[in-house]
């Protein structure tokens, strides 16, 4: 009887090995449509470009780093003036975004002149809203851009805007080494808006 019972046993988790070794291939492919871009290749590869450097100044700002604010404002200053909007379908929006890109990258050059990091944060500003208002403008679609806020980016009562790819708050203003709060500031902030070109 106690042969019949462990062989009883023995048949259940050979049963169980196989069937765990006969389950379906996991599907890694993704179940969603490539997006469309209404864009060129070049004119996304350009404006590609824009975003990362773009990203590394956040980040530089969010690390309290001049030498990289300055390093990196000069990456994006070029790769702002470096796409080339003449590609996009509609003539007038062109124009309107080169002279954004322009303003944009003035800004960033007066970033790049100043000294103190408190200082290049306004010029930050100044350039990260030239360039949410040039996401919108050119209809860039390769990425869910979202429009961020600080309430007390400036001297704790003035507020300030960032933008980001991804939902998270990593604070430009605040950062991590802020000299009252350190970096129990790094998640202040709100999601003002975002902007979804993408078309499936």
């Amino acid at each position: 009887m106690m042969q019949l019972k462990y062989a009883v046993t023995a048949l259940f988790f050979m049963f169980i090995i196989m069937a765990c070794n006969n389950r379906p291939a996991a599907n890694n492919t993704p179940d969603v449509k490539a997006s469309v871009s209404k864009n060129t290749d070049s004119f996304n590869l350009a404006f590609n470009s824009v975003i990362i450097n773009y990203d590394s100044l956040l980040t530089a700002f969010i690390n309290w780093d001049t030498v990289a604010a300055d390093k990196y404002a000069t990456a994006l200053q070029l790769s702002l003036i470096s796409v080339p909007y003449e590609q996009m379908p509609d003539e007038a929006a062109a124009s309107k975004a080169t002279g954004i890109a322009q303003n944009a990258a003035d800004a960033l050059q007066t970033l790049i002149a100043i000294d103190s990091i408190n200082n290049k944060r306004r010029f930050f500003y100044t350039a990260s809203e030239g360039i949410y208002h040039l996401i919108k403008t050119t209809g860039y679609d390769k990425a869910v851009i979202y429009h961020k806020k600080c309430p007390m980016a400036f001297d704790d009562e003035r507020e300030g805007w960032w933008i980001s790819t991804e939902r998270e708050i990593d604070n430009p203003y605040l950062g991590k080494f802020h000299p009252k709060y350190k970096n129990a500031m790094l998640e202040c902030g709100i999601i003002e808006d975002s902007i979804n070109n993408r078309q499936q």
